[in-house]
Parts: structure tokens; C-alpha cells; sequence
């Protein structure tokens, strides 16, 4: 009798835990989402505009490369659960699974794939995943600074550009990043009906000038511009809904890293004004070393900043110091994807940070509201393992 009472209880108990499990509130027409699926390879960010319109900005996988992280597991390749995340999160919408736009910021693995058999990064998300549009800082000819330094940045750039330009063969639309452009990506649904805003403000180390779709160098005069690694191509650009303003660079420097060399390589600074503040930054360059200077904070200042890793350093110990040192007033709540640094950043540096997971920002319509979500990485369920309180802007 005693047995068959604890089996109850036991039954019971596992009940009410599975009962109260919380899970993401289905996307309604008129929010935007943006979620940092953490799949422990490197970043990407799905983004579900406020009329349903979506995009995929980078779809990382460095293999065995930097790390043996596979989250939630390696049943599937990061690619692989990156299709499936999307496939389920998008399935309120009229086309599951069919995406607006890939915008892919520079050529690096950990933000495009490595070569992996069979497939690897944004060659396993299109198995399952189509998209109408592509865009890079590179179509069509990928020749700048040149073609072969390029593929030195990536060790699938030839794969890409066969499988984009096989993309277009079937009728996908492929594009380079317009600096400047406010309508390159747009809402394509019912735009007239929000205020919003995707505006493309950096690439290839060209800044917009402020004045139609003019760009200038970001490097001195006279500079050899081959000289520079692939991280201070990346496409910069600001999202904005309302009052609400979302700020995504790659992997884009902000200072010269001492290790590597003594290039003039602080863009941040130089974008800083054309960005100006937001609400919410994913922190460029997974928060290493050479990103996220006090100028670059102090001009942004935002509330709520993201981290998406693929290795130790991300982010580095002393930039993390930076986004927690008051250079700037207000809050500042610290967000990140994997956990592979927490030894590095050491315990009490860590329980600065949320618990770390897919990051989800949700903004309510009209873009006047929002909140944080965190979602078990561990998971294929995707619960809620933390959640903010709803800010008002």
C-alpha cells in the first residue's frame, strides 16, 4: 500500500511539474521577436517582424574547430537545429519554414558554416528552411578587398557562392548590402501599418555618410585595405519598431587588438553616431577583446546586451567588465547563449548574467513595450527557464 501511495505521489508530482512548465507565448500579429538561438557553434538570430515578415542573419557552425558544444545535442548538425527552431517558432505563420530574407554579415564560420560532411551552417538550415532573399556584403562577384583573401576568411566561400547563385537559379532574389538603405529590408506584408525601420548603416569598412545611399571608407587614406581581417567587413544595421531599436554588427572591431597587430581598425567609434542609442545590442564580435569600447557603449547605451558564443572569450573577461562599469547610467541586464567562458569569467563575474540560453526579445505592438525571455538550450521543447518583467520605453 505504501508503495503504490509513493508511486502516486510520485506520478503526481511529475504532474504538476510538467503542468508547470512555461513555454513562449505563440507570436501574434503586431509583435516583433528576435530570438539568439543558442546552438553552442557560433551565431545566428532569427528575426519575426511586426507583420509577419522574417529573416535569418547568420547561421554559424565551426564543426570541431573551437569547441565540441553541441546544443541541445549533436542528433542534429547547428544547422540543422537552427531549421528546426525556426520551423517551429514560425509555425503561426501563413508559410512555416519559408523565410523573407538570410542576411549573412561576413565570411566566417562561426556566422556561415565550415566544412562539414555533409553539410554544414546555412547549407543544413536550407534543407528544410527556403528563403525569398539573400543578402551579403559580397554578390556578386566577391572580389573585394579580393577573391582570394576572401576565401582564406572562409573555408566554404566557394560552396556559398555556388549554392546562392543555384538559390537564384531557382528564383531566389540575392543582393549585396545597400549602406545607407531603409528599404532594402522592409516589412513586406502590411507595411504601411507600422512604424519600422531596418536601416543599413556599415560594410566591407564603408560607413554611410548620412546622405542618401553615399558611403565612405571607414580605413586612413592610403591604407591597404587587404592588410585586414574579415571581421571589420561586416554588415552593421540597426532595427527599429516604434521606440524600440535593436543594434546587430558581426563581428565588427572596436579597437586594435594588441595580439594580432596594430591595424587602425576602431569602426565602432566612427559608426557610433549613425547608430546612436538603442534599446537592445548584440555585442559585436561575441564580445571579444577588441569589441565594445567605452565611446561605442556610451553612445549606444543600452539597456539589454547580447552575447552569442562559440568558444572561450566570448565574451572576454575585460569586456564584460565594460558592459558592467557605469560609463553609461541606466540599466544594463547581460544576456548570452552558451556557457562556454563561465571557468573563464570566474563565478562572480558569471551570476552577473542571466541564465544562459536561447535569448528571445519580444516587442509588443506599437513597439512601446518589451521583454526577455530565456528558453532551455537543453531542450528541443524550447520552456521558458526565465523571464523579465515588461518594460516600458
Amino acid at each position: 500500500m505504501r508503495k503504490l501511495l509513493l508511486t502516486v505521489l510520485v506520478a503526481l508530482a511529475a504532474s504538476v511539474s510538467v503542468l508547470a512548465q512555461e513555454y513562449l507565448p505563440t507570436w501574434q500579429e503586431g509583435w516583433m521577436d528576435f530570438h539568439s538561438i543558442s546552438t553552442g557553434q557560433g551565431e545566428s538570430t532569427f528575426i519575426m517582424m511586426p507583420d509577419g515578415t522574417t529573416m535569418l542573419v547568420d547561421a554559424g557552425d565551426v564543426g570541431e574547430l573551437w569547441t565540441k558544444v553541441h546544443l541541445p545535442d549533436s542528433s542534429k548538425t547547428p544547422g540543422e537545429w537552427i531549421a528546426h527552431y525556426i520551423r517551429h517558432f514560425s509555425s503561426p505563420l501563413k508559410t512555416p519554414g519559408k523565410v523573407d530574407y538570410f542576411l549573412l554579415t561576413h565570411f566566417h564560420d562561426d556566422h556561415m558554416g565550415s566544412p562539414r560532411k555533409p553539410g554544414s551552417g546555412y547549407f543544413d538550415v536550407l534543407k528544410s528552411v527556403s528563403f525569398d532573399r539573400v543578402i551579403d556584403r559580397g554578390w556578386p562577384d566577391y572580389d573585394f578587398p579580393s577573391l582570394q583573401k576572401n576565401r582564406k576568411s572562409s573555408r566554404v566561400l566557394d560552396q556559398y557562392i555556388e549554392t546562392v547563385k543555384g538559390q537564384v537559379a531557382q528564383g531566389t532574389v540575392a543582393e549585396q548590402f545597400l549602406i545607407g538603405s531603409t528599404s532594402q529590408i522592409r516589412l513586406l506584408n502590411d507595411p504601411k501599418r507600422y512604424d519600422f525601420e531596418v536601416y543599413n548603416i556599415a560594410a566591407n569598412a564603408r560607413m554611410h555618410t548620412g546622405r542618401g545611399l553615399r558611403s565612405v571608407p571607414m580605413w586612413p587614406e592610403g591604407f591597404d585595405v587587404t592588410r585586414y581581417d574579415e571581421n571589420v567587413f561586416s554588415c552593421a544595421f540597426t532595427v527599429r519598431y516604434g521606440k524600440f531599436k535593436y543594434y546587430l554588427g558581426g563581428d565588427l572591431s572596436g579597437a586594435t587588438d594588441s595580439q594580432k597587430d596594430k591595424l587602425p581598425r576602431d569602426f565602432e567609434t566612427l559608426i557610433a553616431p549613425l547608430v546612436g542609442p538603442v534599446t537592445v545590442m548584440k555585442a559585436d564580435h561575441h564580445g571579444y577583446k577588441d569589441s565594445s569600447m567605452p565611446v561605442f557603449l556610451w553612445t549606444l547605451r543600452p539597456d539589454v546586451i547580447v552575447i552569442q558564443c562559440a568558444e572561450d572569450g566570448h565574451p572576454k573577461t575585460v569586456t564584460a567588465q565594460r558592459f558592467l562599469d557605469p560609463v553609461y547610467p541606466g540599466r544594463r541586464d547581460l544576456y548570452i547563449t552558451g556557457d562556454i567562458s563561465r571557468v573563464d569569467l570566474g563565478e562572480e563575474m558569471w551570476s552577473k548574467f542571466k541564465p544562459y540560453g536561447h535569448v528571445v526579445v519580444r516587442v509588443y505592438e506599437g513597439g512601446e513595450r518589451y521583454q526577455m525571455f530565456v528558453l532551455d538550450p537543453m531542450s528541443t521543447d524550447y520552456r521558458i527557464i526565465y523571464k523579465s518583467e515588461i518594460y516600458e520605453l
